[in-house]
């Protein structure tokens, strides 16, 4: 890949370059959502306690990651 030069030439550009160069943490962070419901899905445990999950926060866990990797499609976007 090339050389990408991306310019924020004014003040009120200045979250417009914040999220450019904050993307990378916005895709490892929804990385690490969908790893933990991934847990919780196929180990069982608890999504935000201790304990086991039940079986419909388990279901529930399936559903947002396939919603997840839907919209990514979408936006010809990917998180691996």
């Amino acid at each position: 890949m090339g050389k990408i030069i991306l310019e924020f030439d004014s003040f009120e550009e200045k979250e417009d370059a914040q999220n450019a160069l904050n993307g990378w943490k916005y895709k490892a962070l929804l990385w690490e959502f969908d790893q933990k419901l991934r847990s919780v899905h196929k180990y069982g445990g608890a999504f935000d306690r201790n304990g086991e999950a039940t079986e419909e926060e388990r279901d529930v866990c399936y559903r947002l990651r396939d919603v997840i990797r839907q919209m990514l499609q979408e936006s010809n976007l990917t998180i691996e």
